[in-house]
């Protein structure tokens, strides 16, 4: 090679080297040439987590190259997208779809971290045909097993079903008491170590309730609560004098101040209706006890009790119209304006108001209270009016506002953050905090999630809380809360009978869907896996 060719070539390339490296830079950095404006473009990416994880995206109807996983967040970014309006979608063989409209900006990822894709070929349906099956409630012993009521002829059954191994065991029998409608919203408790179980009847149109000690068979050690708190409450009737009125248990200096030798003595008036304040309007156990509960009777009186020594029971108070657990507190409204009131644990002398608003009913009689927290607490009035109390203690911010008439229902997030609640044909989320995790929500912010024509049922969370499940007719749907363009709804199943209310849950820890549906005139108990996360990290 001559002098002259090397000097070319190296001229050559150090032209192309100025004219290119810019360009890579460029392209690097993210920027990308318009041809149209003639101009270079930062570009934005988008970001994709979804279940299943291995999942084809198009972008614009466009299959992407899926680059590699993303580890620490289980996520595909695909980069270089000019900024722009583009279609999202999300398949995989054997499985719902996933579609969204999303606006890419220039420098900015737009990301979606909840995508849900539902097996629809290959999904993995167990099912037990007990006799006459009619509710059912989840076990927090096996994330696998539920306690479900059947009838038998006039017998009333209660069996423990495992969907892990597809059986069943009976653990009780009884022909004195009824099962309560489902439409009551009883439901079977656990105590905290799981070695007791509350179980709710009723009788002559009264809710009567159960405790035994559970085994994997059978109940041990039965006790009639209805009958323990009633004896204890004549016992104290006749400890009494006369004319004595029915108060409230006082702190423990307040009994040394007017002389009280019993804690929590019980009075009453010759005028008090004993019958009345024996029938049970709501059964707790307290908190983490294992052998405490706290009762709210027909009387409006709430009472804490000990079930092996009922002799120390107490009045918490009167007047009350709800109550519900936080934490080791007790939250309770009190008439005539459902105002609320805190206890910590049992003790009287902890009494702290927490809201000042008024809300007034009209049957000025029992409401729903449920507490999140002493910050967030909601309250459902018999005209079923939702109020929703939420207090930011960072920034000094206090409100107890009415959100919807004709509310169904609600459900806290695990996090606090979001409220799902519910009407017969809307579902909608209240931020009741900031979220900063795209979509960003500010908080006070009511997200629109769907409204049908057909009534709604068992709206509920999925663990993720940024999708839920919910019943119509005979369809189980998803809906996302993801709202940017639309929300995401997909149908799960459809079963061969319309889905009553409560006939259908979501447990969160196997990612099993549980359900009641008719065969052969019978009811069937069913389990689905909506997701199986088997991999490293549940992924």
């Amino acid at each position: 090679m001559t002098l002259l060719q090397r000097r070319f070539f190296l001229f050559f390339f150090a032209v192309l080297f100025v004219t290119t490296a810019p360009i890579i830079v460029l392209f690097a950095k993210g920027y990308r040439f318009d041809s149209h404006g003639k101009i270079f473009i930062y570009s934005g990416s988008v970001t994709v987590k979804s279940w299943p994880r291995d999942v084809d995206i198009y972008i614009n109807n466009k299959k992407q190259e899926k680059k590699k996983v993303n580890v620490i967040n289980s996520s595909y970014t695909i980069n270089g997208i000019r900024p722009g309006k583009y279609v999202v979608r999300c398949e995989k063989d054997g499985y719902t779809s996933w579609t969204k409209n999303i606006e890419v900006h220039s420098g900015i990822s737009t990301e979606m971290w909840n995508i849900l894709l539902f097996p629809v070929d290959n999904m993995e349906v167990k099912q037990f045909s007990p006799k006459n099956a009619t509710q059912f409630f989840l076990s927090p012993r096996d994330k696998n097993e539920v306690v479900f009521f059947s009838k038998d002829n006039n017998k009333n059954i209660v069996s423990v079903f495992d969907a892990g191994e597809n059986k069943h065991e009976q653990i009780y029998q009884t022909d004195s008491f009824d099962f309560i409608p489902p439409e009551e919203k009883e439901n079977i408790e656990w105590s905290s170590d799981e070695k007791r179980i509350l179980i709710p009847f009723q009788k002559d149109g009264e809710k009567v309730f159960i405790i035994a000690r559970i085994k994997k068979e059978d109940l041990k050690d039965i006790i009639d609560l209805n009958s323990v708190f009633a004896e204890e409450i004549e016992r104290r009737e006749k400890q009494k004098a006369p004319g004595t009125p029915l108060v409230p248990a006082r702190s423990q200096q307040e009994q040394k101040e007017v002389g009280e030798l019993e804690p929590g003595n019980i009075g009453s008036s010759p005028d008090s209706d004993v019958n009345s304040a024996k029938q049970f309007k709501k059964v707790r156990w307290m908190f983490d006890k294992n052998d405490e509960l706290v009762i709210l009777n027909k009387d409006h009186e709430l009472y804490y009790i000990y079930i092996e020594k009922p002799e120390e029971m107490i009045l918490i108070d009167d007047q009350v119209s709800g109550f519900d657990f936080a934490g080791n507190r007790i939250y309770y409204t009190q008439l005539p304006n459902n105002i609320v009131w805190e206890i910590k644990n049992n003790d009287i002398g902890t009494k702290h108001q927490i809201t000042n608003t008024a809300i007034t009913s009209e049957k000025n009689d029992f409401v729903e209270l449920i507490a999140y927290d002493q910050y967030r607490m909601a309250i459902i009035t018999q005209e079923r009016d939702l109020y929703v109390y939420n207090h930011e203690k960072e920034k000094a911010e206090i409100s107890m506002n009415k959100i919807i008439n004709g509310a169904r229902d609600m459900q806290f997030s695990d996090d606090g953050k979001k409220l799902l609640y519910w009407t017969t044909n809307e579902i909608w989320c209240l931020m009741l905090r900031e979220w900063k995790v795209q979509p960003i929500r500010e908080k006070g912010a009511k997200l629109f999630i769907t409204r049908l024509s057909q009534p709604i049922k068992n709206v509920q969370w999925m663990d993720n809380y940024e999708n839920l499940l919910f019943s119509v007719g005979r369809t189980i749907k998803s809906a996302s809360l993801d709202t940017r363009s639309h929300a995401h709804i997909v149908d799960v199943m459809t079963l061969e009978d319309d889905i009553g209310e409560r006939e259908m849950f979501y447990n969160k820890a196997s990612q099993r869907l549980f359900m009641i549906t008719k065969q052969n005139e019978n009811n069937t108990l069913q389990s689905a896996l909506l997701i199986n996360k088997t991999g490293f990290l549940g992924l």
